[in-house]
């Protein structure tokens, strides 16, 4: 139960490691809503007029061909419908990349826009200006309405970079970040951590900390495990062939002796301790085998009377106890 806890306590701090992580990574990339003015009256056309906030870094000490990323938010109001497919720029800056669009519907009906937008200017000036247009749709309505989102001016800065004043080639190239590998490793983490939660979420329902270790026997604890196996039946009275050959098989397996005739086996064993048990046992076998005879019970005992001086059994063994006398202190006279 212990080592449970333990591999629990461990998958819930691995999870809480990869959530702080998957925080901390996106942290910098999370969207904060800024404030959007009061509406005007609901009677008006203006109430319907989406409204638009514009967000960048800075204004000030921009490099020609610095990549330059714009964060347009939109308030939806309810009933209309904004087309970011219209979104056209002017000004002095081109779009570098696909615009990043993430959305949020409001309980009002309304729906709030943030359109991260790549720019970069290539001209030698000392201020860049964008201008942008876009156009919404009222339920209802056929005419599509103009909005222009509100003008963003960047300030180039000679002194920013001393050694480099004209375009900064690196600035130009894509950026690719370590989304990509984030994500990978994120998630075979979350499989491989689900997997292992499964895995200790059974093994505790069990009642199992770790699985049995394997049992090793020796061929001489086969051999015996076999044998009692085939006597059993024997004694239950299947006195078949077949059990008698399966005697003889696990005999002649456990020394060696599958191919071997009485006479081999006699000459093979010469020097055995057990030459004399193994030859009793199979020639007894033999009788049934060979010349269609049954055993009659002296014989069953004789054959395991052998076997138990052959393989005997582990359990039946006794442990001589040591009595020891107390040692009693003399007193001092």
């Amino acid at each position: 139960m212990r080592k449970s806890f333990v591999a629990c306590a461990l998958a819930a701090l691995v999870l809480l490691v990869s959530m702080g992580g998957l925080a901390w990574f996106y942290w910098g990339q999370r969207t904060i809503w800024p404030e959007f003015a009061p509406v005007a009256s609901e009677n008006s056309q203006d109430s319907l007029s989406p409204q638009v906030v514009a967000e960048y870094e800075r204004d000030f000490g921009w490099r020609t061909g610095d990549r330059v990323t714009i964060d347009i938010f939109i308030k939806q109001q309810p009933g209309t419908e904004v087309d970011l497919n219209t979104l056209a720029i002017q000004g002095d800056f081109e779009v570098s990349g696909g615009p990043d669009i993430f959305t949020r519907d409001k309980k009002d009906g309304s729906r709030l826009i943030r359109l991260r937008l790549p720019v970069q200017a290539f001209n030698l000036k000392p201020n860049w200006q964008l201008n942008a247009t876009m156009t919404y749709r009222v339920h209802g309505q056929v005419d599509e309405h103009l909005i222009t989102l509100p003008a963003v001016v960047l300030y180039s800065s000679p002194t920013w970079d001393s050694q480099r004043k004209e375009i900064k080639e690196d600035s130009a190239k894509p950026v690719f970040g370590w989304d990509l590998l984030v994500n990978s490793a994120i998630i075979l983490g979350g499989i491989v951590l689900l997997i292992g939660c499964v895995r200790v979420i059974r093994r505790a329902k069990s009642g199992v900390d770790e699985p049995p270790l394997p049992v090793i026997l020796s061929p001489r604890q086969i051999a015996r495990r076999e044998f009692l196996k085939v006597w059993a039946l024997i004694m239950a009275g299947h006195v078949t062939e077949e059990n008698y050959k399966e005697i003889e098989r696990i005999l002649r397996r456990l020394y060696r002796l599958e191919a071997r005739t009485m006479r081999e086996i006699n000459w093979e064993l010469n020097n055995h301790p057990h030459r004399v048990h193994v030859v009793e046992i199979l020639s007894l076998c033999d009788k049934v085998l060979y010349y269609r005879q049954i055993l009659d019970p002296s014989e069953h005992e004789r054959i395991w009377a052998a076997f138990n001086i052959i393989l005997p059994d582990p359990a039946a063994s006794r442990i001589r106890l040591v009595e020891t006398t107390p040692r009693v202190k003399k007193k001092k006279d």
